[in-house]
């Protein structure tokens, strides 16, 4: 058997080695913050296999004036993986935690959209129904107000119900009222509302008469904001409330343009429906049953 024989080997300076070099690719992932209500003393960032959101594959803290960048070899990330989320955890407060789902396909740079840091919001829940059949009203406007005006809202959905959020600082707020109106199908409902520190709290608010109350008469709606209510069917007869658009009011007599009859109040301080009788101008009212 013949010896195989090769070329002589050129070296390089003449030195007897060869030293090779492999390069690899990187991935660097970044994200920037802007703070919104609040202050981080810091930020935890943890990337997570999407399969198993208990076991990080690397979390790391930076410091507010840190830049947030993590740089991993290109072969941290396997092709086989459904994909990944890095989740921010700003630290030192009740901050709202930051998710970013993402899959990697190449090298380079990877920046994640401007983080938003806020404290958790203060929530308001809550559900809006008729009293007669405990049916939910849908579409009503609900507003909370404070000294400067409105500072939420929200309308209910399908069943009655509604969310509304507010910046971290008005858990502790003791001007605070809510409001619901209907476009004029039931009376405008007013309550002051106080978290008294919380972050949640539910609402529920029934709106219109009770069956016993429309039993007793013809039923009409007052139709315009500040309806005089009187005592007496005589021009000039003191006035005993006004009244409000969506206002219901059951009659139980007329003379001439008149109505006598009753309206009916929720006395808020004990709960209880009171009826109060008094005069309406027909003009002010529309039949509905």
């Amino acid at each position: 058997m013949m010896t195989p024989e090769y070329p002589e080997p050129i070296l390089l300076d003449a030195n007897p080695s060869v030293a090779v070099r492999y390069e690899y690719g990187n991935i660097q992932l970044k994200l920037q913050t802007q703070i919104f209500d609040g202050n981080p003393t810091a930020y935890r960032f943890s990337v997570f296999n999407q399969s198993d959101s208990i076991s990080p594959l690397i979390s790391k803290i930076f410091f507010p004036d840190d830049t947030i960048t993590v740089i991993l070899p290109v072969d941290f990330f396997q092709i086989e993986d459904l994909g990944y989320v890095a989740i921010l955890v700003p630290q030192g407060d009740d901050f709202e935690i930051v998710k970013n789902y993402f899959t990697i396909e190449q090298t380079g740079v990877f920046e994640f959209p401007i983080a938003y840091i806020r404290r958790k919001p203060v929530i308001l829940v809550g559900n809006v129904s008729r009293r007669i059949g405990k049916i939910p009203i849908v579409g009503a406007i609900v507003q909370i107000f404070d000294s400067t005006g409105v500072v939420g809202n929200s309308k209910t959905n399908t069943s009655g119900q509604f969310e509304i959020e507010l910046w971290s600082p008005f858990k502790d707020r003791k001007d605070l009222h809510l409001t619901i109106s209907t476009e004029g199908r039931y009376s405008r409902w007013r309550d002051r509302i106080d978290f008294q520190g919380e972050k949640w709290l539910n609402k529920s608010v029934v709106l219109g008469p009770s069956a016993l109350f429309i039993s007793q008469g013809m039923v009409y709606r007052v139709i315009q904001n500040e309806t005089p209510f009187r005592e007496g069917p005589e021009n000039g007869s003191p006035i005993k409330f006004f009244l409000s658009e969506g206002d219901i009011f059951v009659a139980e007599k007329v003379a001439g343009d008149q109505l006598f009859g009753q309206i009916e109040i929720l006395i808020e301080k004990n709960g209880y429906l009171q009826h109060f009788e008094g005069w309406i101008k027909n003009k002010y009212l529309k039949f509905i049953q």
